[in-house]
């Protein structure tokens, strides 16, 4: 995997997320950026769940830099 080609898309915001009922379904996240278009992900839900689990690793690091008040 290391071989395959990175796309860069810079995100404005996270516009919506769309689960489906089916718990073999997927997940549509939707991201609006500066350009043209939008990017639309299809995540099945293994992935879905591994993305949830990178975030919240990534949201306990962030809060370790933060200075505490």
């Amino acid at each position: 995997m290391a071989d395959k080609r990175s796309v860069v898309v810079p995100v404005v915001k996270a516009r919506r997320v769309a689960i489906n009922p089916d718990p073999r379904g997927d997940a549509q996240l939707t991201f609006e950026t500066p350009g043209d278009a939008d990017v639309v992900l299809i995540l099945p839900m293994a992935a879905l769940a591994e993305l949830e689990a990178l975030l919240a690793r990534a949201s306990v690091e962030l809060a370790q830099h933060q200075t505490k008040q």
